[in-house]
Formats: C-alpha cells, structure tokens, sequence
C-alpha cells in the first residue's frame, strides 16, 4: 500500500468519523472502499459512452439527410430511454 494524504471539510471529516464509529471499520478502510467506489463508477461511465457510441453507429446509413422526422423517430425507437420509453 502507498500512503497519500488527503485534505477533508469539517463536515466531511465528521461525517466519516461517525460512520467509522457506527461500522467499526478504521477510516482509512472507508476512504480506500469510497475510491474503490469512485474508480468502478468510473470505469461503467465509460462502458455506457462506448456502449451509446456503438448503438448510435450507423444512425445516418441509408437515409436522406433531409428526411428529419425519419431520422427522430429512428433515434427514439432506439434512445428510448432519453426520451422518457423504456
């Protein structure tokens, strides 16, 4: 392990000291479980960017460019879930 330092808030310094109290588990093992948090979170944002990039590919193939209300229904029959369908 490497050791870092870290500057906290007040709130955040207490809040984390009443949460080591309540688990019993040292801050030092929060704060490594909070960055394993953040570094996973990190890793899935950019799983969804590529996962988004693939499924819009091809949006554009074999239509005319002036065909917009061709071209909206097609992204919302596969953006769904932006625009509020799942």
């Amino acid at each position: 392990m490497q050791k870092i330092q870290v500057f906290l808030r007040d709130d955040q310094k207490q809040a984390l000291k009443k949460l080591s109290a309540r688990t019993g588990s040292r801050q030092s093992e929060l704060v490594r479980q909070s960055v394993d948090l953040l570094l996973e979170g990190a890793g899935k944002m950019t799983d969804d960017w590529r996962a988004a990039t693939r499924a819009a590919s091809g949006v554009w193939k074999e239509r005319d460019a002036t065909d917009f209300a061709s071209i909206r229904e097609a992204a919302k029959a596969r953006f769904g879930h932006i625009y509020g369908k799942r």
